[in-house]
């Protein structure tokens, strides 16, 4: 099952959201739009808006404050990807030519700002402070986790612990954080709610584990941005971390941390790790990994009436963990 027909029981909803996100990005300066629809409109799947959305299904909850937020939770994780590629020195984002790498840098940067300060007018417009709480926090948890991850580039002694840490922060915060809303909106108890909240940080977990896998065994075409990024950046992720662990070659590891000192790193150094990463199963415990929360976050939902958003959402969860791109 593809990801348009799961969600295909709120795809009016996500017509709404759209429309919202078109009309906020409306600005007599015409570079604000302009680049504002290059990144929002280059295929993004909209995860974290229809995490929202299906909870509300789920708790049978149709208030307005349902697709501002939505637009809300978009424009900061479009934020957050366009100063990642100013960051990363990116030149492709879902298959596209990244904004930074058109329109310079600074544009970028800019508007990335202007839709984190229109994230929170939308925030402020629904005049319920848990939200405001719960958006707040979660966006001082996403630039942790950025910085953290920053700290951490080039570090081959990255600790299990620490990884996790940056991506509970710089991924899972956000889908968490979509889920917990739709329970505060319902006004849902708090068990419910955590409950919600807790499905939304493990199939974000998920979904970055197997981005991190991806970028070692998929193709720029499918991926949408360029593979081994992640190498030439100097992250260290969960498939390399575990490939060290298993690595019984002294030769081999100090191959892989020549490589990752490298000013320049070449297509053969890639292809290289690649193989360490593999060799050491490195792609198939990240994979199962990704499973064992997956499961996690279904049994989260597990004990909720049984009904079609629900249905979507265990979906939406097997569908993170097999996805190919």
């Amino acid at each position: 099952m593809d990801l348009t027909e799961i969600l295909s029981l709120i795809e009016d909803d996500l017509k709404l959201v759209e429309e919202n996100i078109t009309a906020n990005l409306d600005n007599k300066i015409k570079l604000i739009p302009t680049i504002g629809k290059h990144i929002l409109g280059s295929g993004g799947k909209r995860l974290r808006p229809s995490l929202l959305l299906l909870t509300c299904k789920l708790f049978d909850y149709n208030g307005e404050e349902r697709i501002y937020l939505s637009s809300s939770l978009e424009y900061i994780h479009t934020a957050t990807l366009l100063h990642d590629d100013v960051v990363d020195n990116s030149n492709l984002r879902r298959g596209k030519k990244s904004a930074n790498s058109i329109w310079g840098n600074e544009a970028s940067v800019l508007i990335g700002d202007f839709l984190f300060a229109k994230a929170f007018i939308l925030m402020v417009k629904c005049n319920n402070i848990k939200i405001l709480d719960i958006l707040s926090n979660a966006t001082g948890e996403l630039a942790e986790g950025e910085i953290f991850e920053l700290v951490k580039t080039g570090d081959l002694d990255t600790a299990y612990e620490e990884y996790f840490e940056i991506i509970s922060k710089k991924t899972a915060v956000l889908f968490s954080a979509a889920c917990e809303i739709g329970g505060v909106l319902a006004q849902r108890n708090r068990k419910e709610i955590e409950e919600i909240k807790n499905y939304g940080k493990n199939i974000g977990i998920a979904f970055q584990l197997v981005d991190d896998a991806l970028d070692y065994i998929s193709t720029d075409e499918e991926f949408g941005k360029k593979i081994g990024i992640d190498i030439e950046e100097g992250k260290v992720t969960l498939p390399l971390i575990t490939a060290i662990k298993n690595c019984s070659s002294k030769k081999a590891y100090s191959e892989v941390k020549e490589i990752f000192y490298k000013d320049n790193i070449e297509k053969s150094d890639i292809d290289f790790l690649k193989n360490f990463v593999l060799n050491n199963k490195g792609i198939d415990n990240t994979f199962n990994v990704a499973q064992n929360y997956i499961e996690n976050a279904k049994k989260n939902i597990v004990s909720f009436n049984d009904n079609p958003a629900k249905e979507a959402l265990l979906k939406l969860a097997d569908f993170i963990s097999k996805r190919r791109f």
